[in-house]
C-alpha cells in the first residue's frame, strides 16, 4: 500500500499507479488491497481514464479526478 488516510476513527488506504492496463499491474495494485482484512475504503489511483469503477469492493479512481475532488 502506498499511503493510509485517517481522519479520526476513518481510514482509507490507497494504492498509486500511472497505469492498471496490464495484468501484471492490476495483479501487483490490487493484492497488496486484497491482503488488508478489514472494511475500510480501498482505493485505486491512476492516470487511466478507462477502467475505472468498483473491482472487488476496491475503487479504481483518475487521479486528477479524485485531486479535483470529482
Amino acid at each position: 500500500m502506498d499511503f493510509t488516510a485517517v481522519m479520526g476513527n476513518d481510514v482509507e488506504y490507497y494504492q498509486v499507479a500511472m497505469t492498471v492496463l496490464s495484468e501484471e499491474t492490476k495483479k501487483r495494485e490490487f493484492g497488496s488491497l486484497e491482503a488488508i482484512r478489514d472494511n475500510f475504503p480501498k482505493t485505486v489511483l491512476t492516470m487511466d481514464r478507462f477502467n475505472l469503477g468498483n473491482f472487488g469492493g476496491i475503487r479504481v479512481v483518475n487521479v486528477i479526478d479524485w485531486m479535483l475532488g470529482r
